[in-house]
């Protein structure tokens, strides 16, 4: 049986502003850097952190835009910028998966960064729940949202365009025996 690809969902306005502000905050460092008088080695030492600390978050810019997952008959693989995993699915627990919508009080929420990435309208990489489980997320629609429990220990929250057929993808091949 073929994979099939799930893209996560769109980054929102404010997951792009925050992506350009951050930025342009990098740009004008540099920019004042190099106007600054200091020492040459000094300057060229910072004007290189800098430069790749511009060129490390537009490069997790541009994958964000590309991001997504893939259901195999045995995995799930998730395409992300740093962070990509595959899990198989006998690991998933399918029967308390569900959508969410991070803003409803009673689902659950982000707390604590564990290590990952978290700009307003998107977070990725590793986090801690209100309740102190650990959570992987890939979250660039906090409206929709899937919640994926794992045996492993921590749970998956994914954004996805297409929630609905993603459960359903999973639900299919979690019941398809394996050859």
């Amino acid at each position: 049986m073929d994979s099939q690809w799930f893209v996560l969902a769109p980054l929102s306005k404010a997951a792009h502003a925050s992506f350009c502000v951050l930025l342009l905050v990098l740009l004008v460092l540099l920019l004042f850097l190099l106007l600054k008088q200091t020492p040459v080695g000094a300057k060229a030492a910072s004007a290189g952190l800098l430069l790749a600390t511009i060129g490390f978050f537009s490069w997790i810019y541009w994958q964000a835009n590309t991001a997504g997952m893939s259901v195999s008959a045995k995995t799930l693989d998730i395409k992300v910028p740093l962070y990509s995993q595959s899990i198989a699915l006998s690991h998933l627990q399918l029967q308390h998966a569900r959508q969410i919508n991070l803003q409803d009080k009673e689902t659950p929420s982000l707390s604590w960064r564990i290590n990952g990435v978290g700009l307003p309208g998107y977070s990725l990489g590793w986090f801690r729940l209100e309740s102190g489980n650990k959570a992987f997320a890939a979250i660039s629609d906090s409206h929709n949202v899937v919640m994926l429990p794992t045996d492993l220990g921590y749970t998956l929250l994914v954004s996805t365009a297409d929630a609905p057929s993603f459960l359903a993808t999973l639900h299919a091949n979690s019941a398809t025996p394996s050859p």
